[in-house]
């Protein structure tokens, strides 16, 4: 009997760590056009690097913030702000610029990237799962 409580305490003890990181809803490969990302952890929080872009939005970014687009983090420093909700950084490469944001996930396979600047400029894009 003694050797079984040991083995249930084990067994507790070696699957309390897998919850704690569980899989996110948002981690995954997105699409939007012909730019996808894959959003996986970095570090303590999620971020999303680009992994497929086109010559063309390539080349926008380079001109606009000289950033070689593959690899880099557009969505960055992803924080839990409620059910379905997440809070971002977000960097527009074209444009050179950084935007606060909020990622709401529409359904399983949709999410809603709102970025904002100063508050009052914001857009949203749509990124649907592929992986």
């Amino acid at each position: 009997m003694k050797h079984f409580i040991l083995a249930c305490a084990g067994l507790a003890a070696a699957l309390a760590p897998a919850s704690a990181l569980a899989k996110s809803n948002l981690e995954g490969r997105w699409k939007n056009g012909a730019m996808e990302i894959l959003i996986a952890p970095c570090g303590s929080t999620l971020c999303g690097r680009v992994v497929k872009a086109s010559a063309q939005q390539q080349s926008k970014a380079r001109r606009g913030s000289g950033t070689h687009l593959l690899g880099a983090r557009v969505i960055d420093n992803i924080q839990s702000a409620g059910r379905g909700r997440w809070s971002a950084d977000v960097f527009v490469a074209s444009r050179d610029m950084n935007a606060r944001g909020m990622i709401e996930q529409v359904n399983p396979d949709r999410l809603a990237v709102r970025g904002c600047v100063l508050a009052i400029i914001c857009k949203t894009t749509h990124w649907d799962r592929i992986g």
